[in-house]
């Protein structure tokens, strides 16, 4: 009888790609549609996501289908992202834009009671509800203000208190210093609170971090949503049809958010445009007020000063400048040459007779 043999467990390799930073695992899915580093995305980000769609729409099917359409709309945008390193921002950002727009559909589709008589809806923004918000509503509307904030303070509070990372890690990941971290966190929070001061909901820094920021306000997503997720967003990328790889709610969701952040880009280079243009004409208008009359822009400058020979050749009539003629000039000239030829030719003819 043989003794059994042990064997030594080995440890997982550890998968290359996770040492990859975001904008280096956009490059490669795009340019040679590597499924693994999308998969690395989707997991990375799936908390965070995940968190947000089930805090805004509390069911768990219309945050699953919210969390497929935000990796999806990643797919079919990511790679005109103008600045890739902040793919944890963006990702907030759409995928709050995608939970509210589910939110809004399936609220028409429902045809919530809107008689006269129904009792009205009470706001969630205001200072007296503020005691009757539970912890998913108060974060819903956290949700939106932190996304209303400056990327460089939205994204400290989107890696340590939406994804639980520590200041280190959320540091290391986007390339800032851990002292600039912790400022940025800082001055965050007081943002947080002055904007949420004027929706009437006063919260004291205590009472913000005890309240809110005490626990992470992100979710586990579903294993098998995160599966289906990787796999429809490589076959869109591939070319294939988002109705063929997702239900026909989720694949109009996604063209809808897509075409709403194509309107977005577009109407912030037109105010960009507009800007410039407005502050190059003020500039022009400024220095035409200001600058003196000889100086203007609208102003054709002096004719130059042109000297020209004297028009007879008396005593002490006398020029050595070689410049070119007007006809008038020569014109005039040739006139007195005339006049003054005339009399010589009539003294000619009374001395013949």
């Amino acid at each position: 009888m043989s003794a059994p043999s042990a064997r030594a467990e080995r440890p997982p390799k550890e998968n290359p790609l996770q040492k990859l930073k975001d904008e280096e695992l956009l490059t490669r899915f795009f340019k040679t549609s590597e499924e693994g580093a999308f998969s690395l995305l989707v997991a990375r980000y799936s908390s965070l996501v995940y968190g947000v769609c089930k805090r805004v729409l509390g069911n768990a099917t219309d945050a699953e289908d919210a969390f497929q359409a935000t990796f999806l709309v990643l797919v079919k945008k990511g790679a005109s992202l103008r600045q890739p390193g902040r793919l944890a921002n963006w990702l907030y950002g759409v995928a709050l834009r995608t939970a509210s727009h589910v939110k809004s559909k399936r609220a028409r589709r429902t045809q919530v009671e809107r008689d006269a008589g129904s009792r009205p809806v009470k706001s969630e923004t205001t200072k007296s509800d503020m005691s009757d918000m539970n912890y998913e509503q108060l974060w819903h509307v956290l949700d939106e203000e932190i996304n209303q904030l400056p990327p460089k303070y939205a994204l400290p509070l989107t890696l340590c208190y939406l994804e639980g990372k520590t200041n280190a890690e959320a540091a290391t990941q986007l390339g800032w210093p851990e002292g600039s971290m912790s400022r940025r966190l800082a001055r965050a929070k007081d943002l947080l609170r002055s904007r949420l001061s004027k929706r009437g909901m006063v919260m004291s820094a205590v009472l913000l971090a005890a309240a809110v920021f005490a626990r992470p306000a992100s979710a586990c997503a579903p294993a098998p949503l995160l599966a289906s997720t990787v796999k429809a967003g490589a076959l869109v990328a591939e070319g294939a049809r988002l109705s063929d790889v997702v239900s026909p709610f989720a694949a109009k969701i996604v063209e809808e958010v897509s075409l709403g952040l194509s309107s977005s880009y577009k109407l912030i280079a037109s105010l960009a445009v507009a800007a410039a243009s407005f502050f190059i004409a003020s500039s022009v208008v400024v220095w035409h007020v200001a600058a003196p009359a000889d100086a203007s822009l609208f102003r054709k400058p002096p004719p130059p000063t042109t000297i020209f020979p004297p028009l007879t050749q008396g005593p002490g009539n006398s020029a050595s400048i070689s410049l070119p003629v007007p006809k008038a000039y020569t014109d005039r000239v040739k006139g007195i040459r005339r006049t003054e030829e005339k009399p010589d030719a009539d003294s000619d003819k009374n001395g013949k007779r």
